[in-house]
């Protein structure tokens, strides 16, 4: 499988953000004092997994042959995102499609049962790896990476910086 082109773009984001760093306070041992273990990515927040999730349902779809299509056959999904680390717990989501607008989709965190209402504009999954999506609000416009899928439930991303693993199930 071609992955792509590998960046840091992910790197020098997290640095551009680090606090020290935008104090101006920093050294030449910023990297070992600040990644001693070297960057896997920043840990994502709630609004960037539900970025995940949602593209990890329109992926199942793509997947089990809805296609993303607006057919009333979409499932809802069941989405877990691993915890990025051993101290991070796993996240799950549940997203289901709006049976009257297509484009509308809600994202509810399963543990706090919070929901968002997301309106999706568009989904591209283009090249067997390469995902778009552009939708309304804190959300917008998003690329990323299937880094690698095991049959229709694993799916590993390559988002913000670093691989985000994700589980998906169906309630079929």
């Amino acid at each position: 499988m071609v992955q792509g082109v590998a960046h840091n773009l992910g790197f020098g984001k997290s640095i551009l953000n680090n606090e020290s760093f935008m104090k101006g306070d920093y050294s030449t041992a910023f990297i070992p004092d600040f990644y001693p273990d070297g960057y896997f990515g920043d840990v994502l927040d709630n609004e960037q997994m539900k970025v995940v999730a949602l593209a990890a349902h329109q992926l199942k779809n793509v997947f089990i042959g809805y296609n993303g299509s607006q057919s009333s056959d979409e499932r809802v999904v069941y989405v877990t995102v691993i915890g990025q680390n051993a101290d991070m717990p796993d996240h799950d989501w549940k997203v289901e499609r709006s049976a009257v607008d297509a484009s509308k989709f809600t994202i509810t965190n399963i543990e706090s049962n919070e929901s968002t209402v997301v309106d999706l504009s568009s989904f591209d999954y283009e090249h067997n790896s390469l995902i778009k999506l552009q939708a309304d609000g804190a959300m917008g416009h998003q690329t990323f990476q299937l880094l690698s899928s095991d049959n229709d439930i694993k799916f590993d991303f390559y988002f913000e910086g670093g691989k985000v693993e994700t589980r998906v199930y169906d309630e079929a």
